[in-house]
């Protein structure tokens, strides 16, 4: 069976669903969006080594997937057998590998004939470009909906999520995976499904007990982008998966650059943000091309974007304008000269340009999370770290 659907905007937004429901606000904005599955995308490895951070960014996938083969074995298990709509809350710190572990999940799950789709909260979220998403389910074994930064909705939102038609297809079997950092919101979200009769399981996402081999997967995977040599050496005593791939990249930017790695993990964010205040230096001392933005005024760019996150481009606009400077373009205490809040945005893009580039968003922030959380911490001033505190 073949659907199809045509969707145009005419001095507005319009946005369709086949085979799911559509919930709006009464301004006619969506409540969330659904999405159908995409896989990683393929980055260029010299763009990836302009900026150590982007090989840390879990979309590009540059580290194989290791170390998680029970958690990989125990979603399976979870999606294959218990009642027909069951709703999983996976549990865990900030760069424990969860949205990893999940895009694996959810690429087998595809593979094996479900339809996977992801969910993405309507209010503060840029909306993609009009058009269709197909959410048929004929002729699939089930249906799998990711739901990333679950903690992060407000009740209500889940609650209309998982009342969607796409859920509740006579004979179909639905599975909703919500990842989220702790499990605080769990209790009440699970006390929302109970009219649905749908099984319900959290799983929270422990330490890996491989660590070292972890490190050595990512040490290796970074060497062949860098074109080095993998450094021989003991693997750290951390059990976060980010903090394992953050020692395995560091050295081998170092090696690369013959620099000495940092013993600590403080350490390490540091030389990944210095490497971000590097880049940005290097890009306007070049002063033969269209990138003008002075660092100062990128350091606060790149700070405005971990707090906004990634907005349309007026509101963009609206926020660069307050960081210094004038619409114009002017001088500014401690920045320089700084451009127009345009000019800024592009420049800012050229470092950080948007996950999805068709949805034309500005002020992508800086990946992984944590280290955004980190650079917005050490710049802040408090604290004893060898980093300056912004002006």
């Amino acid at each position: 069976m073949s659907a199809e659907q045509h969707v145009t905007a005419h001095s507005g937004y319009a946005y369709g669903v086949i085979g799911a429901d559509i919930h709006v606000f009464g301004d006619g904005s969506p409540v969330y969006l659904l999405q159908n599955w995409r896989r990683a995308p393929t980055a260029d490895p010299e763009w990836l080594r302009e900026l150590p951070s982007r090989m840390l960014n879990s979309r590009f996938e540059v580290v194989p997937f290791t170390g998680r083969d029970a958690e990989l074995a125990e979603l399976r298990a979870w999606r294959d057998q218990g009642p027909r709509l069951a709703v999983r809350w996976m549990h865990a710190p900030g760069g424990q590998g969860k949205t990893r572990l999940a895009a694996r999940f959810a690429d087998a799950t595809q593979d094996e004939g479900w339809r996977v789709a992801a969910a993405t909260n309507g209010p503060g979220s840029v909306q993609p470009p009009p058009g269709s998403q197909d959410l048929t389910t004929e002729g699939r074994d089930g249906v799998l909906l990711v739901v990333d930064y679950a903690d992060r909705w407000p009740l209500t939102h889940l609650t209309w999520l998982f009342g969607n038609a796409l859920l509740h297809r006579p004979g179909v079997r639905a599975r909703v995976l919500l990842l989220a950092r702790t499990a605080d919101a769990w209790p009440a979200v699970r006390a929302s499904l109970a009219n649905l009769q749908a099984g319900t399981s959290s799983m929270p996402l422990e330490d890996l007990p491989d660590g070292a081999g972890m490190y050595r997967a990512a040490r290796d995977a970074f060497a062949v982008r860098y074109g080095v040599p993998a450094a021989p050496g003991p693997p750290p005593p951390y059990g976060l998966t980010l903090a394992l791939h953050m020692a395995a990249l560091v050295s081998v930017d170092a090696q690369a650059h013959g620099r000495r790695p940092p013993a600590d993990l403080a350490g390490l964010t540091v030389y990944l943000l210095d490497r971000e205040h590097l880049h940005w230096g290097t890009l306007f001392a070049r002063g033969d091309g269209p990138y003008a933005t002075p660092p100062g005024a990128m350091n606060r760019a790149v700070f405005a974007a971990a707090l906004t996150g990634a907005v349309d481009r007026s509101r963009g606009s609206a926020v660069v304008a307050g960081l210094g400077g004038d619409r114009d373009g002017g001088p500014s205490p401690g920045l320089g000269t700084v451009p127009s809040p345009g000019r800024v945005l592009d420049d800012h893009a050229f470092c950080y340009p948007a996950a999805e580039p068709q949805r034309g968003t500005v002020l992508e922030p800086l990946y992984p999370d944590r280290l955004a959380e980190d650079f917005l911490a050490l710049t802040l001033p408090g604290h004893d770290a060898d980093y300056p505190a912004m002006e």
